[in-house]
């Protein structure tokens, strides 16, 4: 059974070591690399959500509240939790702090997640991807945003906007993202039970079966850009986005009584690795740089364990 789960993995891993040798031969450049992340982002993993939603009932929907709750929970719970951590154990500065807390908390579910739920789940998986990757944008990434927004201001010793024009900003930006607006455009739809022609499906799903392959293709890219700086605190980020988040999510599933396959979903989520928002942040903010990079590529390898044990001990 545990070889069975490491073979789901194997298709993922290939195309994931494709794009980290392209991008460590220079094969593509930083506008290319844009490119391909600007196709998949804003093209065609919108598209697929938004298929892979209005072919759901409203029952179906339903069903994922209690999912969304332990998500919810686990995302922005730990967040929370890491970000105090961060801040008053370890001492580190506001923008550090909201990295570190992005870090262990979001899962790249994006990337990695579609192609990996597709070829365990089938179709229906990607219902439950869909969500995460809304709430986490809706959530986690306005918080980080909002945080070195903060901590910039205090370093360049400017003038603050107040908390709620921060947020208002941040919640926008995300809430324009086709990433965003294109599910909860399908959610409407689909709560009023408004149907959508086969013809457009077709269309959209023409453009979004191209998510798997590219995005997994794009994270090897963006992988291979970093270099790997082992701390004691870049191992602690690994162990308790790869290990601890996870079995927070065996907690909250068992708790809250989530149906069993909705709470196999949720655990295999947070078995995922760090999503790429940190290290493309902590540049632009001039903070948390290295435990950034160093804590992204090694989630991302550990997944090649960590991943197969949670597929494998959820699989019965």
């Amino acid at each position: 059974m545990f070889f069975t789960s490491f073979a789901v993995l194997l298709p993922v891993l290939f195309v994931m070591i494709l794009g980290y040798w392209a991008g460590h031969r220079g094969k593509f450049s930083a506008d290319q690399v844009k490119g391909i992340n600007d196709i998949v982002l804003d093209y065609a993993l919108p598209a697929l959500m938004f298929v892979g939603i209005v072919q759901t009932t409203r029952d179906e929907m339903a069903a994922e509240v209690p999912f969304l709750i332990v998500i919810f929970l686990a995302f922005v719970g730990l967040f929370i939790v890491v970000l105090l951590f961060s801040l008053r154990v370890r001492r580190h500065s506001l923008g550090a702090a909201a990295l570190q807390a992005n870090l262990v908390s979001l899962p790249s579910v994006a990337f990695i997640g579609t192609p990996i739920f597709r070829g365990l789940f089938g179709e229906s998986g990607l219902v439950s991807i869909t969500f995460a990757t809304v709430l986490g944008l809706v959530t986690i990434v306005p918080l980080t945003v909002v945080l070195l927004e903060i901590h910039a201001k205090k370093v360049s010793g400017g003038e603050t906007d107040r908390l709620s024009e921060l947020v208002r900003k941040s919640l926008v930006t995300s809430f324009r993202k086709p990433m965003v607006w294109a599910p909860l455009s399908a959610v409407t739809l689909t709560l009023l039970n408004v149907p959508t022609p086969k013809e457009v499906d077709d269309m959209l799903e023409l453009i979004g079966s191209a998510t798997g392959g590219l995005s997994l293709f794009l994270a090897g890219l963006i992988i291979a850009a970093y270099r790997v700086r082992l701390s004691g605190e870049v191992i602690g980020n690994v162990l308790v986005k790869m290990s601890v988040q996870p079995l927070l999510m065996v907690a909250f599933v068992s708790t809250l009584a989530v149906d069993e396959l909705l709470g196999r979903q949720a655990i295999v989520i947070c078995a995922i690795p760090s999503a790429v928002l940190a290290p493309l942040l902590a540049p632009r903010y001039h903070v948390y740089e290295s435990e950034s990079a160093s804590t992204l590529v090694l989630t991302t390898l550990t997944m090649i364990v960590t991943l197969p044990v949670a597929i494998f001990l959820t699989g019965r």
